[in-house]
């Protein structure tokens, strides 16, 4: 056939006449089987019971707090306390949930995680958001799913038993370890927070002066060590001054040169008054006369008597020179004196100048390491106050913990109450045979039509005028119609026949199958006219 020719609703039409057969048994036997897997499908049956959880009977924010998470965290907590390995083994075994075959023989392993698989449990919230579900009162659901209802209701059943045998001992328990371990840690994070406060009080102690506060009176400090410097530098300079002072005047006396009023010398002797009127003479006569003068020779050996007298004299020692002398040795004595006095003031004020210098670099430096003290300081607060925080939250943690462990021995903790017991169920939840025969329907359509488009496909032919035509491009003359023949016709009756008693005994067996796998006929026509009434 051309690819360029495009087929009609006639074309379609014949060939699903000419492939009726193919299509009704292909259909069929994809019905029928699905029919068949739908029958044997194992059935399996759940049976569900209902919990009611009812909050610790004395209400408050602090007995709230003790109930860790919303009611499926809860829940699953303790689903996953109760249902333990040994658990689940145990029930298993007990109530021979699985029948092994002969010569298998089931790990632990395999057990533990089958039955899991086949327990459910739920809680019912209904359609609240997770911030508004309940966390004091609230109901879940335990469910069990097994192929035989007598073991579905037996092991729900067992597990609703080890929900509400999770006894007031094993939570008062679970609350006293809780409450120790509370203490532990309490205690700890305080001797961590004793050890920080000692700390801050050492460190305060020993960098007081580079705190904030110090760093205020660090300044003033050094503002008055400034000024106490200046003076101290202007003395300094003084002293230094008088010492020049006194070492000039000390060696001008020990030369023999006082000053004014520093001793009291005595007056000029006769000879001396002599030898001055005698030279006083000679001076006015000079001016009057030659040296070759009588006169001025005879004046001047005059002066040289007189000074011979007076040379004389001088050698000779007396009271007056004695005691200008001694005058004067007193006053070198006490320009020694005041020359060593000042000469220790000038030392006493240069050692205070480097103690004042000293003193204000170490304020300085104190000024200095200000910010460094500040951030240590803060950083040892901030610890603190963690440790403060965390331990006042342990404290409440364990105020919660010991009100829990009291409830629960005065019986006023949480409580499980069997609100619905399960039931031996009468339907299996699954497989849904509806389905799975729906399902098979739509198969054994596409299956029937996909293996037409397939023969048709693989066994190409031309047939009717238009293929002709489309193939060769001119449209034939004349047309012959097929003429069946009278053995053509028993034959195609004879088909008919067969299928139809085939299609007969398929329907028989699928009745077969119903009644025996499923449910009794009878039974069946029970339910379907009751439901048309």
């Amino acid at each position: 056939m051309s690819a360029d020719y495009q087929l009609s609703l006639r074309d379609y039409l014949s060939i699903a006449r000419r492939r009726a057969l193919v299509m009704a048994l292909t259909f069929g036997a994809v019905l029928a089987a699905s029919v068949v897997v739908a029958m044997l499908l194992p059935r399996v049956y759940q049976s569900t019971g209902t919990l009611l959880v009812e909050g610790p009977h004395v209400s408050g924010e602090v007995v709230n707090s003790a109930l860790p998470g919303n009611a499926e965290q809860r829940v699953q907590a303790l689903s996953q306390r109760i249902m333990t390995r040994e658990s689940l083994l145990r029930i298993a075994a007990e109530h021979q949930v699985f029948d092994p075959k002969p010569g298998v023989v089931l790990k632990d392993t395999d057990v533990a995680n089958a039955m899991r698989a086949s327990i459910d449990v739920q809680v019912q919230s209904g359609n609240l958001p997770n911030g508004e579900r309940p966390t004091s009162n609230f109901a879940f659901n335990v469910s069990f799913q097994h192929g035989e209802p007598k073991k579905a209701l037996e092991v729900t059943s067992a597990l609703l038993q080890l929900f509400l045998e999770s006894s007031v001992r094993e939570r008062m328990q679970q609350a006293s370890r809780a409450n120790e371990f509370l203490s532990q840690e309490a205690d700890r994070v305080k001797s961590q927070l004793e050890d920080l406060e000692r700390r801050i009080e050492t460190y305060k102690r020993t960098q007081g002066s580079a705190t904030e506060d110090g760093q205020a009176v660090a300044l003033a400090s050094i503002q008055t060590l400034e000024s106490d410097l200046r003076a101290a530098e202007r003395d300094h300079r003084q002293a230094l001054d008088q010492v020049q002072t006194l070492t000039v005047e000390l060696a001008g006396a020990r030369a023999g040169v006082l000053l004014p009023g520093t001793v009291t010398t005595p007056g000029p002797s006769v000879a001396e008054q002599d030898l001055e009127r005698a030279r006083s003479e000679l001076a006015r006569i000079r001016g009057t006369y030659t040296e070759d003068h009588p006169d001025v020779l005879a004046q001047r050996r005059k002066i040289e008597l007189l000074e011979r007298s007076l040379r004389s004299e001088s050698s000779v020692s007396s009271p007056a020179r004695e005691a200008a002398a001694a005058q004067a040795k007193l006053a070198v004595s006490r320009l020694e004196a005041q020359l060593g006095t000042a000469r220790a003031r000038a030392d006493l004020l240069a050692s205070q100048q480097s103690s004042l210098r000293n003193a204000i670099n170490l304020q300085r430096t104190k000024v200095t390491r200000a910010p460094q003290v500040e951030r240590d300081l803060a950083a040892l607060q901030r610890d603190h106050d963690a440790a403060k925080a965390k331990y006042e939250d342990l404290r409440s943690k364990q105020m919660s913990a010991q009100i829990v462990q009291n409830l629960e021995g005065g019986q006023q903790g949480e409580r499980f109450t069997l609100l619905e017991p399960p039931l031996m169920p009468e339907y299996p939840i699954k497989p849904s045979r509806k389905k799975v025969v729906a399902l098979g329907f739509f198969l054994a359509l596409a299956a029937a039509v996909g293996l037409v488009v397939l023969l048709e496909v693989i066994f190409a032919r031309v047939r009717g005028v238009n293929s002709l035509t489309a193939l060769t491009g001119q449209r034939p003359m004349v047309v012959i119609p097929y003429i069946t023949t009278a053995s053509e016709l028993r034959s195609a009756q004879l088909l008919r026949t067969q299928v139809i008693g085939l299609l007969a005994g398929l329907a028989l067996l699928g009745l077969v199958l119903i009644h025996t796998l499923v449910v009794p006929l009878h039974t069946l026509l029970i339910s379907l006219f009751s439901r048309l009434d």
